[in-house]
């Protein structure tokens, strides 16, 4: 008669992140997308003066571009790299990335780097549409 296994439990962690990363990924390229589109309308004559006046900075919109497409490349690491480990810990403390660049940053760096460069940009976004006189005088008052 045989010892009875115990079961073992699945490390779940690995198919959380990678869901969620693909999430954050579909995320990235709209707002990408989106960003792009305004950006080219802001170049358009006609419609250009309309959403210059209604972004005050557009300069911000295309560092927000450049940080959103940052935080897509750190989440097709972070999403790739997963379907790689078979452990969580394999991913999060080994390092990950492209297979010409494998002594990068860790897991949880790609991680972190993916969310500080969505927020970066969020913040470059709202930066953009609120830095107008209009808005800084309301906010302001003086």
């Amino acid at each position: 008669m045989q010892p009875k296994l115990k079961p073992r439990l699945e490390d779940k962690r690995l198919e959380r992140l990678y869901d969620y990363t693909k999430f954050h990924i579909g995320i990235y390229l709209s707002a990408a997308a989106g960003l792009t589109g305004l950006l080219g309308s802001i170049a358009n004559q006609k419609a250009g003066q309309f959403l210059f006046d209604l972004v005050g900075a557009p300069p911000l919109l295309g560092l927000a571009l450049v940080l959103m497409v940052l935080a897509g490349a750190c989440g097709g690491v972070v999403a790739t790299s997963v379907t790689e480990s078979r452990k969580f810990d394999d991913f999060w403390k080994k390092p990950q990335g492209p297979s010409w660049w494998r002594q990068g940053p860790v897991g949880a760096k790609w991680v972190a780097a993916e969310h500080s460069f969505f927020w970066m940009s969020l913040v470059s976004i709202i930066t953009a549409v609120l830095w107008r006189k209009q808005t800084l005088e309301w906010f302001l008052p003086l």
